[in-house]
């Protein structure tokens, strides 16, 4: 079963390849560079990772990372 931050990061990660990003990239460029414009308006994907805990969007991101 799937946790709320786990459901959130999908539908976040859905967001953005429908916005037609990499969704990876995208991610990984918030993580390094702080910058939220890195996260799509699509879906309300922005204000959503905005109330995740950074340090486990981080962990998602280099998990993403090793399963590329």
């Amino acid at each position: 079963m799937k946790n709320k931050f786990e459901v959130t990061m999908e539908e976040i990660v859905r967001a953005i390849a429908e916005a037609g990003y990499d969704p990876y990239d995208q991610l990984y460029g918030y993580v390094t560079k702080g910058k939220e414009e890195f996260i799509t308006r699509n879906g309300n994907a922005r204000e959503k990772i905005k109330q995740l805990n950074w340090l486990e969007v981080k962990e998602y991101v280099e998990k993403m990372e090793g399963s590329k």
